[in-house]
């Protein structure tokens, strides 16, 4: 499998604090089944901007230790890039890491509390520059939660999703947890994601998060989202295949018979 959002690199931004605790981390991604990590720290416009070269550097370093300690696991180049009006522009300079370091999936934050009025002009100068958007954790943004025809919406236009394992075990709150279930039913979902920013107190909390995946999406769609789309953003091609995309929504009808069930008593 292969994890296309982590924060492994040592002292970069709010994940691991030091190498010790970088190993620590690959090696419970790794007894979860996961071979490949793809280490994306927050890059935000201005102050705090991370370049690829910075980026670059603290990956080959840990690559070389995760070596050294004898896991097998691959470790690659990203960056979390968190929205501005000039993210094409970056981009197409080459001041945005992309996933992989292949030049065509960026992975994108959105603020969690709402949705610049800019998102989808940048959505759309990305893809007309040959690159593919690719929404981080899209399940824990409250407009998305509030309105998720807008994902629809964007899936259909061609941005692609990436689903934090552990929205699935309630960490983010019991609405995360709703809308990534209601994104694997509804086909919304192309790749998954550890966000590791600690070692989990829990040994087997991606392994349980993974097992939710599989019993809501199926054998076959597991396969897609763990690793044959992650695959495509390693060797910088286009997915393969047609989706369908659509909202099946349980969830949502409970929510509703809920709300008015509160007028009935």
């Amino acid at each position: 499998m292969i994890d296309i959002h982590s924060h492994i690199l040592p002292g970069l931004d709010d994940g691991a604090i030091n190498m010790e605790e970088t190993l620590g981390m690959v090696r419970q991604l790794h007894e979860a089944g996961f071979k490949t990590l793809i280490a994306t720290p927050h890059v935000l416009e201005g102050r705090e901007f991370l370049s690829p070269a910075e980026i670059l550097a603290a990956t080959e370093q840990v690559r070389e230790r995760v070596a050294e300690a004898g896991i097998s696991v691959e470790i690659l180049p990203g960056a979390e890039n968190y929205i501005f009006p000039d993210m094409a522009k970056w981009a197409l300079e080459g001041k945005l890491m992309t996933l992989g370091n292949s030049g065509k999936y960026l992975l994108v934050e959105l603020p969690m509390l709402e949705i610049p009025h800019y998102t989808d002009q940048v959505f759309f100068e990305l893809q007309v520059n040959g690159m593919i958007p690719v929404l981080a954790h899209s399940e824990r943004q409250k407009v998305l939660a509030d309105e998720p025809e807008r994902l629809l919406d964007w899936a259909k236009k061609g941005i692609l999703f990436q689903l934090n394992l552990r929205s699935l075990s309630g960490k983010y709150g019991p609405q995360a947890r709703r809308i990534a279930e209601l994104m694997l039913h509804s086909n919304l979902i192309h790749f998954i994601g550890s966000d590791a920013h600690r070692l989990s107190h829990s040994e087997s909390t991606y392994q349980e998060a993974l097992q939710i995946v599989k019993e809501i999406v199926g054998e076959g769609r597991f396969r897609e989202v763990t690793l044959t789309n992650s695959q495509s953003i390693v060797e910088g091609k286009p997915m393969q295949g047609v989706r369908d995309y659509y909202l099946i929504e349980p969830v949502l009808k409970k929510r509703k018979s809920k709300f008015w069930g509160l007028f009935r008593g």
